[in-house]
């Protein structure tokens, strides 16, 4: 039985949901705070090894082989990314967004990537974005969101 990775906003957290099976019919709420509402589902790491998940029966297509394969060979490509050239992560977070079909409705984040694609030092954007009263993006800033290590039932 798969284990899913949901993200909530509000508390900067990713929570790991046990499901009893692979196509869940809606998003969990917040396990800390459920008036947090529903969260996001985020991919996971090693979602990306073995063979690519089906197309759901909602067809979402985050789900589908063809993102799955491109997302696997943007990871490999990931491994070989200067983490201190800007420009490349602003391009891999681009690219990533245009595989998923995500994350760049969101102002700030779509802001941040422009900036790190201009060449910004990535501390400075962050700077400018928490000054500017902005979260920064799905991680409620640029750094990576807390991950809670427990596991709920969906």
């Amino acid at each position: 039985m798969p284990i899913y990775e949901y993200l909530c906003r509000d508390c900067r957290t990713v929570y790991q949901f046990f499901s009893r099976t692979t196509s869940p019919k809606a998003d969990p709420a917040c396990p800390k705070v459920p008036e947090h509402g529903a969260l996001e589902r985020q991919l996971s790491g090693f979602s990306f090894h073995g063979s690519a998940p089906k197309t759901s029966p909602e067809g979402g297509s985050g789900d589908s082989p063809e993102v799955a394969a491109q997302l696997e060979h943007l990871m490999g490509q990931m491994q070989g990314i200067d983490e201190n050239d800007p420009r490349a992560m602003g391009r891999l977070m681009r690219r990533m967004s245009e595989i998923t079909g995500e994350g760049m409705e969101d102002p700030a984040l779509e802001e941040a990537v422009r900036r790190l694609e201009g060449g910004e030092d990535p501390e400075r954007i962050e700077e400018l974005m928490e000054s500017a009263g902005t979260d920064g993006g799905a991680g409620g800033s640029f750094g990576a969101p807390n991950l809670d290590n427990s596991i709920y039932d969906m």
